[in-house]
């Protein structure tokens, strides 16, 4: 398949064209796949099917749902300069350089940052995709028919191979919970991990707060003011934000990204009759390499020198993906200059002179226009980041740098377990005609398909 080129395919047509509300309503978790077995219970089965691996082409298809580059985004916000006082914030409508990228991906993320990367594994290996700096090279880059022919290369340009083995971990619910151990991780099956650095985006949020005339406190040390104290008295902020609300809220405005990425990639699978299902009952912390047991991901993991009893936290992939923050960055003031340059350095998004594309007809002019965010809003920045990082000896203080929770593992169903146990329409005519129309593989057409 990957010799001919996509564009003519016909059952990629019909993915193309796939009513996307038949996609939505018959989204279901279907977990049993060729090869696989329940060995006891009323629905107890073993599959006769020797497994049968996603093709290249299959887990591009997926991959591009997931977590694609589809062109630009709009940032259709907003431009108006920061008042000099927090006093007068009270009528302002905000200004639109609180987006890091104008770079459109499949899914949403809070300012554009597309923090979240995708790690996967499969027969063949344990892989990363490297998105965090690519660019789009139109306003939409699936315009015509024949954009489906990039959809293998590009995977190829962007994976990093981690492992020529499948990702490691225990077949044991240290790992994974009991209900799950028949099928994560099988031979055939392509495990999807989506993870989400959460350090970036945070950096930004403080300045986008201290903007909104707000500082952060240390809401478990009196409330005293995380080292920005100076510009509450200069009258830059003046609101009060607790340190740990902030911080949970910023992982949970980030960590949406890894079940937007998912549910696009199991959305995709009805239009492609894949089975697949998203779950989250594997041990982050296993999975992600921080214990003895497995090398899992590979992370780096590191505990607080200000807290001995704390768990580790999975700080980054070294020379893969890593957080913004130490190790990776001499102190917390480099890596807040790291997250201004990506606006407004050399390269930055909202530099006229800069080569990243905007979605605007007149580019430069447009881009002049464009405020940048105050001195003293890096300056409040960095000397939040800095309280946090020699308070707690970490960042953030209260939640960890990289999370990982939803998984979602997407495999060839068997069609006669789902004939023999449900009721008809428990899977579509693309899951009963796909081993034909992708493999060119007659089987068993089972029952009549929703």
């Amino acid at each position: 398949m990957t010799q001919q080129k996509l564009s003519t395919l016909p059952e990629l047509d019909e993915v193309w064209n796939f009513p996307l509300f038949e996609a939505i309503m018959n989204r279901r978790s279907r977990r049993f796949g060729l090869g696989m077995e329940i060995k006891e219970g009323p629905n107890a089965f073993k599959s006769e099917n020797e497994p049968i691996p996603l093709s290249e082409v299959e887990e591009a298809i997926l991959i591009e749902a997931g977590t694609g580059v589809s062109g630009l985004n709009l940032s259709d916000m907003p431009h108006t300069p920061r008042p000099e006082k927090a006093a007068d914030l009270g009528e302002w409508d905000g200004m639109c350089n609180t987006m890091m990228e104008h770079v459109g991906r499949t899914w949403a993320s809070p300012c554009g940052n597309h923090g979240t990367e995708l790690f996967y594994s499969n027969d063949d290996g344990l892989f990363f995709l490297n998105l965090r700096e690519v660019q789009p090279s139109r306003m939409r880059e699936f315009e015509s028919k024949d954009d489906r022919d990039k959809l293998t290369e590009f995977v190829r340009a962007h994976r990093v191979e981690l492992s020529k083995e499948r990702i490691d971990l225990p077949r044991n619910t240290t790992a994974i919970m009991s209900f799950n151990l028949w099928n994560v991780n099988m031979p055939g099956a392509t495990l999807f991990m989506p993870v989400t650095d959460i350090t970036e985006e945070f950096i930004n949020g403080i300045m986008l707060m201290a903007d909104l005339g707000g500082y952060l406190v240390d809401d478990r040390n009196g409330y005293r003011p995380c080292g920005n104290q100076r510009w509450v008295q200069d009258g830059h902020v003046d609101n009060p934000v607790p340190l740990s609300f902030l911080e949970h809220g910023i992982m949970q405005a980030t960590g949406v990204e890894a079940g937007f990425i998912d549910h696009n990639m199991m959305l995709a699978c009805q239009a492609m009759g894949l089975g697949g299902w998203i779950f989250g009952g594997v041990t982050s912390l296993v999975a992600m390499g921080g214990t003895p047991v497995c090398k899992g991901l590979g992370f780096h993991f590191e505990s607080s020198p200000k807290d001995q009893n704390e768990m580790p936290h999975p700080v980054g992939v070294d020379g893969v993906f890593q957080s913004f923050r130490p190790p990776y960055f001499k102190n917390m003031d480099a890596a807040v200059d790291a997250v201004v340059a990506k606006k407004f350095g050399p390269n930055g998004t909202f530099n006229p002179a800069s080569s990243k594309p905007a979605p605007y007809m007149n580019r430069p002019d447009f881009l002049r226009q464009v405020p940048r965010t105050p001195e003293k809003t890096v300056q409040l920045c960095k000397d939040t980041c800095n309280y946090i990082w020699e308070t707690f000896g970490r960042f953030p203080a209260h939640v960890d740098p990289m999370i990982l929770y939803a998984y979602c593992q997407v495999q060839h169903i068997e069609l006669e377990f789902y004939d023999k146990y449900y009721r008809p329409g428990s899977y579509l005519h693309t899951h009963r005609d796909h081993m034909k129309k992708w493999h060119r593989m007659e089987k068993k057409a089972g029952r009549k398909a929703a």
